[in-house]
């Protein structure tokens, strides 16, 4: 057997074929193992497969812990897609955003200059995109950094903050009673009324709903707890929403026939985006054009997205409580803030409390 005391390596022999055991601790603190063969017979071509695997560990030790050195963008975006991203609840649009920003950024993050965001932020905006899309694309870019600064890789000096755009008051859009939601449900497919019921019931986002699993539901204590995003954990924060009766029983006729509580023919539902579109638009002829036209199946229902049902049972929370606080805690968000742009709906209440007191 070859010994390499002042080595983090052994080599032996079997038959004519050098295998090695290597044992070292990384610069990151990991106790690194192998022991296996080098599939070579020359011991200075061992030795070499030895020092090329632990500088190769080496590498992706620093990767994981930074430790001053530089990172592509590339690199960056991984890393930071497989520890965040990926938990995100729309981890696919994540991905896609990630990877147009890769098509400007495509460098090491600690290149990454003033003329470089200007460049992008002019060219989105040729495109037509809003103040809004374009800051979500820097707020995306903006996390990576910070996730790379926390890990101790070098990040430039720059402050993306300065570079957000102007956006105007969010206007939310609501169902204003219960009549007009009734409308929709009436014209929505079999499979997605449960679906448009739990929206409304519990103010869940799409992508929860369609994630949701049995496992999520508590009936013995009436919730529904779920993971939603979070900036200050990573992975998410769990949340639990009550379940009220009437979502009890429509839940209770759904057929367990997947771990997915929402299914379509046996198969976890991915989209609902025809099946949605199709409650507001009629369908073309069969014999020329089958697709969806855009003239409306209710000229009394314009197209609502999906998204809607969200705000509704937000501003209907709210509106019925007059609580922020409750109407947070149900829709799982992280900051009051978010829950202010739903502050709208207590202006008549605000308008009633002032007359009251000056009639």
């Amino acid at each position: 057997m070859a010994k390499r005391h002042n080595e983090p390596y052994r080599l032996y022999k079997r038959g004519q074929v050098y295998h090695a055991y290597i044992s070292f601790v990384s610069s990151g603190g990991e106790r690194v193992n192998f022991r296996g063969s080098t599939r070579e017979i020359l011991s200075e071509k061992a030795s070499q497969f030895c020092l090329n695997f632990i500088a190769e560990q080496e590498k992706k030790s620093k990767l994981r812990i930074g430790k001053g050195v530089e990172i592509s963008t590339d690199q960056a975006f991984t890393l930071f897609f497989e520890n965040v991203g990926q938990y995100h609840n729309n981890s696919k649009d994540t991905y896609n955003k990630l990877k147009i920003l890769l098509s400007y950024f495509n460098k090491n993050i600690s290149d990454i200059c003033d003329d470089d965001l200007m460049r992008f932020i002019n060219d989105y905006r040729d495109h037509k995109r809003t103040n809004g899309t374009i800051n979500r694309y820097l707020a995306l870019l903006s996390a990576v950094i910070n996730f790379c600064d926390d890990r101790g890789f070098i990040i430039p000096r720059l402050k993306i903050s300065k570079y957000k755009l102007k956006e105007p008051a969010e206007n939310i859009k609501y169902l204003k009673d219960w009549e007009e939601a009734q409308q929709i449900i009436d014209l929505a497919a079999p499979h997605l009324k449960p679906i448009i019921y739990t929206a409304l019931y519990t103010g869940m986002r799409l992508g929860n709903i369609l994630n949701l699993k049995w496992d999520n539901i508590d009936f013995i204590n009436k919730t529904i707890n779920i993971t939603v995003k979070d900036r200050t954990k990573q992975g998410g924060k769990n949340h639990s929403i009550p379940l009220i009766p009437q979502l009890v029983q429509i839940l209770h006729k759904l057929p367990q026939i997947s771990e997915y509580v929402f299914t379509y023919k046996g198969k976890p539902i991915k989209s609902i985006k025809t099946a949605w579109e199709n409650i507001f638009y009629k369908r073309g002829d069969k014999d020329t054009n089958w697709g969806l036209t855009k003239e409306l199946r209710n000229p009394n229902l314009p197209y609502k997205n999906f998204h809607t049902l969200r705000h509704t049972a937000g501003t209907w929370i709210l509106k019925k409580t007059n609580n922020l606080k409750i109407t947070k805690e149900i829709l799982g968000h992280a900051d009051i803030k978010t829950t202010l742009k739903y502050a709208h709906v207590l202006d008549d209440e605000k308008r009633r409390a002032l007359d009251s007191v000056f009639k």
